[in-house]
């Protein structure tokens, strides 16, 4: 029967499985106005701080996704192991069936055997029962690996989702106080006298920049403008910056995360002299915005909440870098 050959690679794969939480503290409810600022600018400050906490929430979720996808290619492992381990152990059963069948069906028969035999048969005893014992000894071998390599990856899955729950509770309680700040800002908004924008009935043009991806991310960019701001959004309706950027690229065939910095991991680092229409822009050092460059000095981009999808200067921010997807 072949034998069925057991990834010794599973033991390390499984037992590395971890997924590392990095979730900076969320920022305090913005309280009161303290002297020397308005309202307008405690919401605009308020503001930046809910965009890095649904930054942050956007990382957490691309966390789960990649959690998800190994815990299915675990899942796989799994299969495989328990298929190898049924294998070995039908292996092992019929060589103790054919060694038994062998000498008569008595346990004894083979020393009775030896002892009776002539020299030429007691040699081919001898290296028969030598190959069957070094034949079992393998298969017990291989029985053993198998075993320890199930065990540990099913100890791995265990752990998997022990830390899949934790970020789930975690996700749970972020989201919480997103929402929560969103209504904060809302009362800041309506304090300092401003309403949301609403969408503007036309839309400027995009700049023909023939085909292309990059041609084809613009133009899905510029029939956005006007929409909602939305804390996870990836459209149709609303979107977060991130959630814009990689839905543009979307339409162009290209696959983004949906986070700033993750998407700076991603793209080609060009310089300012190089960029062109599609690159993504990336601000602030701890990277948590990014918009699309539509030529002549400008972007487009979700800002903020309370804030639509809209046109603004390359520098309405501090600029961290220029990237390229594709």
């Amino acid at each position: 029967m072949p034998t069925t050959v057991v990834p010794r690679r599973t033991a390390a794969f499984a037992a590395g499985v971890s997924v590392m939480l990095a979730l900076a503290s969320a920022p305090e409810p913005a309280g009161a106005e303290p002297p020397g600022k308005t309202a307008e600018q405690q919401l605009a400050a308020a503001a930046e701080q809910l965009e890095i906490v649904i930054e942050q929430y956007n990382d957490l979720h691309e966390q789960l996704g990649e959690t998800q996808t190994r815990a299915t290619a675990l899942d796989r492992e799994l299969v495989t192991l328990t298929e190898a381990l049924a294998v070995h152990r039908a292996e092992a059963a019929q060589l103790a069936a054919q060694a038994y069948r062998g000498h008569g069906g008595q346990p004894l028969a083979a020393v009775s055997a030896l002892l009776t035999a002539t020299t030429d048969d007691l040699l081919n005893s001898l290296l028969m029962l030598n190959r069957l014992s070094r034949d079992q000894r393998r298969v017990i071998a291989r029985l053993a690996d198998a075993h320890d390599q199930l065990t540990a990856a099913r100890s791995a899955a265990r752990t998997l989702d022990t830390q899949q729950r934790a970020q789930e509770r975690q996700l749970t309680a972020r989201k919480q106080h997103i929402e929560q700040e969103i209504r904060q800002l809302g009362r800041l908004r309506d304090a300092a006298g401003e309403r949301e924008p609403t969408a503007p009935r036309t839309a400027p043009r995009p700049p023909d920049l023939g085909d292309g991806a990059a041609a084809t991310a613009v133009r899905f960019a510029y029939a956005q403008l006007g929409k909602r701001y939305q804390w996870g959004g990836e459209g149709p309706d609303g979107y977060d910056c991130s959630g814009l950027t990689s839905a543009a690229w979307r339409t162009a065939g290209v696959k983004l995360p949906h986070n700033a910095a993750r998407q700076w991991r991603a793209v080609k680092r060009i310089s300012r002299a190089e960029r062109q229409p599609g690159d993504l822009v990336f601000y602030y050092a701890d990277i948590h915005h990014v918009g699309i460059y539509v030529g002549d000095g400008y972007i487009i981009h979700a800002p903020r909440a309370g804030k639509p999808v809209q046109l603004d200067r390359v520098e309405f921010q501090p600029i961290h870098g220029f990237g390229r997807p594709g």
